[in-house]
């Protein structure tokens, strides 16, 4: 009988490794698409910083607040689009 509970613990122990390692990853996945879904919508109501037409005023303004963060970020990159190098160094927060 003891060599079925080895076995049995070590399938366990397999399992528990495969079970959070496909946890983490889907996590991972989850946070990139909502990274991407929130710069599809800032680009969505801020796209007139970039070309695209922009939803009426009124709509802008209502979710204001909620871009602030995207409105920073574009204009960040608007600052250090000419400099590769002033890029890399927005990344490393030196400054």
């Amino acid at each position: 009988m003891k060599p079925f509970e080895n076995i049995w613990k070590k399938i366990k122990s397999a399992f528990a490794y495969y079970d959070t390692a496909a946890k983490e990853k889907a996590v991972d996945t989850l946070e990139y698409e909502l990274s991407e879904l929130e710069n599809i919508f800032g680009l969505l109501v801020l796209g007139s910083f970039v070309g695209f037409p922009s939803p009426p005023m009124q709509i802008t303004l209502d979710l204001m607040p909620e871009l602030e963060m995207h409105l920073i970020r574009m204009i960040n990159k608007v600052d250090t689009a000419e400099s590769p190098v002033s890029d890399l160094f927005s990344v490393f927060d030196i400054g």
